[in-house]
């Protein structure tokens, strides 16, 4: 009896022993899932924007865009830290594409405007400002709609 028991220590032994190299030496991928929502994501964007660190800032919402790709904030977002870097092209690209995944977004809308009349571009300015308020009133429309108009009226 003692003699079996013995052996069978032995065989298990050798089982967990042959299972623990063959753990060890097959090769491991480990994929390391992003734990972070999209709105996570943005939100720490939002915190890297108002902190002044916009490089971060602008990965963060690309994050937030691959993972919710039909959400129109953090192309919002995308688009005023491209207005902050100066790059006003670029950030009427990111509001475009707010607005056009979500029509009622107002804040892209006058954006859109700002960036327009910065360009010079006052006749799109205009048509962007008038649809922003046409949906919500809000003073920075009504001042970026002032701003333009009195642009209009000095070309003419």
């Amino acid at each position: 009896m003692e003699k079996n028991r013995k052996g069978l220590f032995s065989y298990l032994s050798l089982i967990l022993f042959s299972i623990f190299l063959y753990s060890c030496s097959m090769p491991k991928i480990v994929v390391l899932k992003d734990p972070l929502s999209a709105e996570e994501h943005n939100n720490l964007g939002v915190a890297y924007e108002k902190k002044g660190i916009l490089d971060l800032a602008e990965k963060e919402y690309n994050k937030a865009i691959r993972k919710k790709p039909d959400w129109d904030i953090p192309y919002f977002n995308l688009g005023n830290i491209y207005y902050k870097k100066g790059n006003l092209k670029k950030a009427l690209q990111f509001y475009k594409k707010a607005v056009e995944l979500n029509p009622d977004n107002t804040d892209a809308l006058n954006n859109m405007a700002y960036v327009y009349y910065l360009l010079k571009d006052y006749n799109k300015a205009y048509y962007y400002i008038k649809k922003a308020l046409s949906k919500k009133l809000k003073s920075e429309y009504l001042q970026t709609m002032k701003e333009i108009e009195e642009k209009i009226y000095e070309s003419d």
